[in-house]
């Protein structure tokens, strides 16, 4: 490996924690990190990705990107094709080699090992990841009636540290195994790609980018000064150039973008089907009078003419429009639409905010429940901030906002992760946080981000994740109670605070919260108080065999275990 490469891993590898990890794995995590950021613009685990080890059957990372979503089990699959009826499919896959020379044989065994998970009788062995993988590549297939846009796009990644040189029998594999891939007759397209060190470099460097775009803004007037804007624009955009604005061009994906992360995209609500149905109709210029517009917020953007390049910005109104306008990307003539838009350049979150409550009319949420989630928020933002004992942790409110800052990845809490631990420690659900995280806040609609909680709890369910992740990477715990973590948290909250919860408004959960978290930044207290969890979970009778918990069953005997404990330990 070169020093460039070496120094560019040492750095990944300070940065998300795994200096215990021997470096054929800390590489495979690199490269998996490096390509699936280029693929997916928002935050995600690194091993939701990462499938290397015994029975990997030649592949290091696979994932799946669905209707612009990084799907990593079958409920958040259905809950994402669920709410809008249509599927769109990347599957990605992901060989990643130390070695400095690019070597036939083993592309050769990755595109096999590749043949042989597509094929519906695999015959390499597969470990647990793989399959559950494999799983969720037999219900895309199975759901093939909603590919009403396109069949599924195939890419491959083969990485080394060596340099590419266009070997021709190199190539010739690559063009035997894409010919082997397409006589599947299940790909859009197929692509397999031969990076080296150079490459794996600059693909590491544009993580820390943030998102930037060029578009001809020629219908445009120039608004008046505003205090706390730079600058302010109003006009119309042709369909073509707004869609390089919300979709990544290369993988026909729209970007995560929308400035409210717990509001989704609501398939075809009344409103949605409204839209639809002027451009279905062929109503192209009426829309732009039709429509209410989209609003974005960007931190720079140079002007050159009419060419304007944005960068660092967010759709804080018209994630409905911006949806249906993606989706109906292959109606006939619909270059023909112009889009109303207005964009506005300001680094002041307060104004970001009023622009936000006051242009989000379109929708079914109430002003004043969206006013109540973004206050809330952005005290929780602050409230983390605010906590400097021990451990530093960033609450990550809008996607990426941490990229360049050199913080760990290890602590910075995304608003998916978030709702995902409180609704495990605190709401007594570890059994439902599975699925994509946008049906959980529906799941649990008016229990969490309560503008009178205290966000103290919030806080110490994100500091529980952050310690068993902490635990994992150092092999305190084995990575085989990995499937359980939010099961342990549970217990492990149980174990501190005690089963009665006081209201999550009150002065006295606030009180137990702060015990909680002392014992959490106790080292000895706090892998003790886990490795107890663990304990109750060994004794308690559940199938440890299982891949997923998701019956409310698989808590109650927890429960009853941890009250056989608590009797027990009191006699």
């Amino acid at each position: 490996m070169d020093k460039i490469t070496k120094s560019i891993l040492n750095s990944f590898v300070d940065q998300f924690d795994l200096g215990k990890y021997p470096e054929d794995k800390q590489f495979e995590n690199f490269v998996n990190y490096c390509i699936t950021t280029k693929l997916y613009r928002n935050s995600f685990e690194l091993d939701d990705v990462h499938t290397g080890s015994g029975g990997d059957a030649g592949i290091d990372g696979l994932f799946f990107i669905v209707n612009g979503k990084l799907i990593i089990d079958e409920d958040e699959l259905k809950d994402v094709v669920d709410s809008v009826n249509y599927l769109d499919a990347d599957i990605i896959f992901i060989q990643s080699k130390t070695s400095n020379s690019f070597d036939g044989s083993q592309i050769g065994s990755f595109i096999n090992g590749v043949k042989d998970f597509l094929d519906d009788k695999s015959e390499l062995v597969h470990n647990e990841k793989i399959k559950k993988l494999k799983n969720i590549w037999d219900s895309v297939i199975s759901m093939s009636s909603l590919m009403i846009n396109r069949r599924p796009n195939c890419k491959l990644y083969y990485v080394c540290t060596g340099k590419w040189l266009e070997d021709k029998n190199l190539n010739a594999i690559r063009k035997r195994g894409q010919k082997d891939l397409d006589n599947l007759n299940l790909f859009d397209s197929i692509a397999i790609e031969l990076l080296g060190a150079v490459d794996i470099q600059k693909l590491y460097n544009e993580t820390k980018n943030k998102l930037s775009t060029t578009i001809n803004f020629q219908n445009r007037v120039t608004l008046p000064d505003i205090e706390g804007i730079s600058e302010a624009y109003l006009g119309v955009l042709p369909y073509n150039d707004y869609m390089k604005l919300i979709k990544d061009e290369k993988n026909d994906v729209i970007h995560n973008i929308f400035d409210d992360n717990v509001r989704d995209f609501q398939g075809d609500n009344p409103v949605n089907q409204k839209i639809k149905k002027t451009l279905e109709e062929g109503s192209y210029n009426l829309f732009c009078v039709l429509n209410n517009g989209i609003t974005i917020v960007a931190s720079d953007l140079t002007p050159a003419g009419n060419r304007f390049t944005i960068r660092d910005y967010q759709v804080v109104n018209g994630c409905q429009t911006s949806n249906v306008l993606f989706n109906c990307r292959n109606l006939k003539g619909i270059e023909n639409v112009f889009v109303p838009i207005k964009i506005i350049v300001t680094d002041s979150d307060e104004v970001k905010t009023r622009i936000t409550l006051a242009n989000n009319s379109q929708t079914e949420v109430k002003t004043e429940q969206l006013e109540a989630l973004n206050s809330f928020q952005r005290g929780l933002e602050n409230y983390y901030n605010a906590e400097k004992m021990g451990i530093t942790l960033h609450y990550e409110r809008r996607s990426q906002q941490y990229n360049a800052t050199g913080i760990k990845k290890s602590q910075i809490i995304s608003i998916p992760i978030q709702i995902k631990c409180f609704a495990s420690v605190f709401l007594n659900s570890p059994h439902l946080v599975s699925g994509y995280y946008g049906s959980i806040v529906k799941r649990f609609n008016g229990k969490f981000f309560e503008v009178d909680h205290k966000y103290l709890p919030y806080y110490v369910s994100a500091l529980t994740y952050y310690k068993i992740e902490q635990y994992f990477r150092s092999l305190d715990i084995e990575s085989d109670y990995k499937k359980l973590r939010f099961h342990i948290m549970f217990l492990v909250r149980l174990l501190t605070m005690g089963e009665h919860l006081d209201p999550l408004n009150s002065a006295k959960i606030e009180k137990k919260c702060e015990t909680f978290k002392n014992i959490l930044l106790d080292e000895n207290k706090s892998l003790s108080t886990f490795k107890k969890a663990i304990d109750i979970i060994n004794s308690s009778g559940i199938d440890k065999n299982k891949k997923q918990y998701k019956a409310e069953s698989d808590t109650d005997l927890l429960i009853t275990a941890y009250r056989r404990d608590i009797a027990k330990a009191n006699n």
